[in-house]
C-alpha cells in the first residue's frame, strides 16, 4: 500500500506540468469563443438597453423602452405576439411531424443490415450536402408548379418545407441511442413474457427517450428561429420570430429592437438546451 501511495505522490506532479503544458491548445478557442460568442453577445445587451443604433448614430443612453416597445405596445399586440405564437405553432407541428416519422425510421434503421443501414444514412445527409437556400428555392418551385403559391397554403408549404429541412436532426439522435441500446435488456423482457409491443413501449421507448428529447430540440429551435423558409415560401407575406429578426437587422433598421428580439430567441435556445443536458448529461445525442 505504501509502494502504491509513493508512485502515485510521484506521478502527481508530472501530471500536473502535463495539464500545464496543454492549456496552451485551449487558446484558439477561447479566441473563438470570444470573436463569436461573447463579444456578439454582449454587443446586443448593449443594444436592448440602450438608444444607440448603428444604423442611425443616436446619442447612448440607457433605456427601458425597447423591451417596453416589445412587451406593451401596439405593435407587441398586433405584430409581435402573433408572430411568436405563429413561430410556435409551426414548430410544433414540424416537431410532431418528424417525431412520428423519424422514430420509425431510427428504429427499423438499426434493424438493417450494416450496407443498407450506409444507404440510408446517405440518404439522409445527402440534401445537407446541398445548400439550404438551393433546397427551399426547389421547395417553392415545387408548390408553384402544384399552384399551391396562394395565401390559404402558405402555412402548410412552411410546415412541409420545414419537415425536409429537419428531418435528419430528429432521425439521428434517436438512432444514435436506439443503436447503443444493450439488446440483452430487450431479450431478458421477451423472457419475462413480454411481446414485442409490450417489450418496445417498457423498454425501448423509455430508454430512447434521450434521443427523442435532443430530436425535439434539435428540431424545434431551428424551425423556431427560421426566416428564410418562410420569405422564400410564402413570399415575404407569413411573419415568423425570425423574421421579424431579420427584418429589424437588414431591411427596416432598428437594431435595438432586434436585440431584443434576439435575446428573446437567445433564452429560448438556452433553455432548449439545458433540457437536452438534463436527459443526456454526457451530450451524446447532441448533433
Amino acid at each position: 500500500m505504501n509502494d502504491d501511495s509513493t508512485k502515485t505522490q510521484e506521478l502527481k506532479p508530472s501530471r500536473i506540468k502535463h495539464l500545464k503544458s496543454t492549456k496552451s491548445f485551449a487558446i484558439p478557442y477561447l479566441v473563438w469563443l470570444g470573436m463569436f460568442l461573447v463579444i456578439p453577445m454582449a454587443i446586443l445587451i448593449f443594444l436592448a438597453f440602450s438608444t444607440y443604433d448603428f444604423s442611425a448614430h443616436a446619442e447612448i443612453h440607457g433605456t427601458l423602452n425597447n423591451w417596453k416597445y416589445v412587451f406593451a405596445s401596439s405593435y407587441a399586440l398586433n405584430v409581435f405576439w402573433p408572430s411568436v405564437f405563429r413561430s410556435f405553432y409551426v414548430s410544433f407541428i414540424v416537431t410532431i411531424i418528424c417525431l412520428l416519422i423519424g422514430y420509425p425510421v431510427a428504429y427499423f434503421m438499426t434493424k438493417m443490415k450494416a450496407r443498407y443501414r450506409a444507404l440510408v444514412m446517405i440518404f439522409l445527409s445527402l440534401p445537407l450536402w446541398c445548400n439550404q437556400v438551393l433546397r427551399i428555392v426547389s421547395w417553392r418551385t415545387i408548390f408553384e408548379i402544384l399552384n399551391m403559391n396562394y395565401n390559404e397554403y402558405y402555412i402548410f408549404n412552411i410546415i412541409v418545407a420545414m419537415v425536409s429541412m429537419y428531418m435528419p436532426f430528429m432521425i439521428l439522435p434517436i438512432f444514435t441511442v436506439l443503436e447503443k441500446l444493450d439488446k440483452r435488456v430487450v431479450e431478458a423482457s421477451y423472457d419475462l413474457g413480454c411481446s414485442r409491443i409490450q417489450s418496445f413501449f417498457k423498454v425501448t421507448l423509455p430508454l430512447s427517450l434521450g434521443g427523442i428529447v435532443s430530436g425535439i430540440i434539435m428540431t424545434f429551435l431551428p424551425s423556431l428561429t427560421s426566416f428564410e423558409v418562410s420569405d422564400a415560401v410564402s413570399y415575404n407575406t407569413v411573419l415568423l420570430l425570425g423574421n421579424l429578426i431579420h427584418a429589424r437587422f437588414h431591411g427596416t433598421g432598428g437594431y435595438n429592437i432586434g436585440s431584443v428580439f434576439s435575446i428573446i430567441t437567445i433564452v429560448f435556445t438556452v433553455v432548449g438546451f439545458i433540457l437536452v443536458l438534463k436527459v443526456d448529461k454526457e451530450g451524446e445525442t447532441l448533433i
